[in-house]
């Protein structure tokens, strides 16, 4: 029981870590191709929780390869 409540939970957490990066990642690309490209700024909070969203996604990949 607890054991599948757990695997929903990583889920859970996998999913919205991949959005975050991807909501990221498309908000990095638009400044890049905006015209003319403006400066594409995130505070150290962000950047926190950016890295550690992505390093829970490589060790994810890399877990279950």
């Amino acid at each position: 029981m607890m054991e599948i409540i757990m695997t929903y939970f990583a889920t859970f957490i996998a999913v919205f870590t991949s959005l975050s990066i991807i909501r990221v990642s498309v908000n990095f690309i638009k400044a890049l191709l905006s015209n003319p490209p403006k400066k594409f700024e995130i505070g150290i909070g962000a950047l926190i929780y950016y890295g550690l969203s992505l390093s829970y996604l490589i060790t994810l990949i890399i877990a279950n390869i």
